[in-house]
């Protein structure tokens, strides 16, 4: 059998009122982002205290991901949402929005993530009182992970595994949101791309 054409993509209308693609209102909203991380992290957490009794080290491990999980979700649907933004208004009103802004999102997303980071390393050097449970509560849905290596309050029981750990994981938030960016700055249909591939 031939191969199936792709359908045309539908035209592209902007029903905004706004004539420029509004960076200012998207940099607050990837800041925002993170309380949403944060409201779906308390869930999590919350479950994740109901089972770590009969779960341990393992239970903190399985919540941890899906609080990683979580947050990348999360990124993912305000990148592409932004992408594609951005695509209509420089597609219908003549914008210039780089296909690159997704890692300006990102990198805005990922501030209190970095605040959180620097009282945490402010702490472990002594420059400040122990911050693990402060730290802890500005990542709930990372609660499990950084569990495993800070059990207690107690910043002097803390595994300085974590130090080099947590910049790893902060990087979901600007990768996450430039990927997706450009997903949705392109007008790709993943589903469609998927199924004709080959």
């Amino acid at each position: 059998m031939p191969n199936e054409k792709k359908q045309d993509k539908p035209e592209i209308k902007d029903y905004s009122a706004d004539e420029r693609y509004n960076r200012r209102s998207a940099l607050i909203t990837a800041l925002l982002k993170w309380l949403q991380c944060e409201f779906f992290g308390l869930f999590i957490f919350l479950s994740e205290l109901g089972m770590s009794p009969l779960l341990g080290k393992a239970g903190s491990f399985i919540f941890g991901t899906f609080g990683l999980i979580c947050y990348i979700c999360v990124m993912a649907d305000f990148g592409i949402k932004e992408g594609a933004k951005a695509h209509v208004k420089n597609t219908v009103r003549g914008d210039k929005v780089s296909r690159s802004y997704g890692l300006v999102l990102g990198a805005a997303s990922a501030v209190p993530a970095l605040i959180s980071y620097l009282i945490l390393a402010l702490s472990y050097t002594g420059a400040i009182g122990s911050a693990v449970l402060p730290f802890k509560i500005m990542n709930l849905g990372l609660w499990g992970y950084i569990d495993i290596f800070a059990h207690t309050s107690d910043i002097a029981n803390a595994s300085s595994i974590l130090l080099w750990l947590y910049p790893v994981l902060m990087l979901l938030y600007p990768l996450t949101t430039y990927i997706t960016f450009k997903i949705g700055f392109d007008n790709e249909d993943l589903q469609t791309k998927i199924m004709y591939r080959h």
